[in-house]
Parts: structure tokens; sequence; C-alpha cells
């Protein structure tokens, strides 16, 4: 019997085995690299829905973002708490996004709702003096850069209105 044969045989299916292994291995992450990136879509979902139906329950919430005037303090208290749970969403997806969990295009589609909500001059202004408090420095940063181009949005305002605007051509 040749020991060298032998031990070259067992090295060889020693390769396989180790190949074979990395191959499992990196299906398992690619399954739970989607796996995450789902999770991370439905919490999305679920907390834009969230924040939809938060307006839906109380239609006064909506009203704080365009009413003339000034607001009384437990208003400024309701309107913050909604803005400041809706950037930490968006924080938290902006987080997701850089570390490589969400895609560019799902990451723009919420984010790009920044601009509508903070696009009243209330909004706009709550952003400036207080909302930027607490939140990551680079995500500010980027806010403040997606508010500065996009400017003030007639989107809050025209929520009351669209059913009654003609029909475009």
């Amino acid at each position: 019997m040749n020991w060298e044969a032998i031990g070259a045989v067992g090295e060889i299916i020693g390769a396989i085995a180790v190949v074979a292994t990395l191959g499992y291995l990196a299906r398992q992450m690619r399954q739970a690299n989607l796996h995450a990136k789902s999770q991370a879509r439905q919490r999305m979902i679920e907390q834009a829905q969230d924040e939809l139906y938060q307006i839906v329950n109380d239609p006064s919430i909506h009203e704080l973002f365009v009413r003339d005037g000034s607001l009384e303090p437990d208003e400024q208290v309701k309107l913050n708490a909604y803005l400041a749970s809706f950037l930490r969403q968006r924080e938290w997806e902006w987080f997701q996004y850089r570390d490589g969990i969400l895609d560019k295009s799902t990451f723009e589609s919420y984010y790009s709702v920044i601009a509508l909500l903070l696009g009243t001059e209330r909004t706009h202004r709550w952003w400036k003096r207080i909302g930027k408090s607490g939140f990551n420095e680079s995500f500010v940063d980027e806010v403040d850069e997606l508010l500065g181009s996009a400017g003030l949005s007639p989107y809050m305002h025209e929520i009351r209105s669209w059913d009654d605007a003609p029909d475009e051509k």
C-alpha cells in the first residue's frame, strides 16, 4: 500500500469538502441577506402605514401642518412627536441604505417623502429650529440638502383640495 497516494487522496477529499462547505455557507449568507432585506422592507411598509393611520385616526395632525397662525402648546407637542417619529424612521431607513440592506430605488421612494412632510413653512421652520436635534449629523446634512433642493412643497395643502381641481388634459 502506498501511503503517499492515500495521503494525496485524503487531501483531495479534504479540499473538495472545504469547497463544498464554502459553497454552502455562501448560499446561507445570500439567503440571510435576502431575509434581512425582506424584513427591512416589511418594517418600512408597516411604519409608513402606521404614519398614515395616525393621520386618518386623528385628522387634526394634518391640520397642524397647514393651519395659519400659531399652534397651541399641546398642538406643537403633537406635531413635534409626529415629525420626530417620522424622521426617526427615515433615519433608520437611511442607515439600512448605507449598510447595503436597502437598494437605492427603495430607499429614495421612502426618503423623498421627507420633502413633502417638511415642505410646509411650519414644518420647515420646525426642522430648522428643533427638528435636527438628536439625529445623526450626516443624516441631518442630507436632509438639509434634500430640503434645499426641493424647497417648499404644496403637497400638504393640496391634500385638502385635490378633488376640487379640474382634471388635467
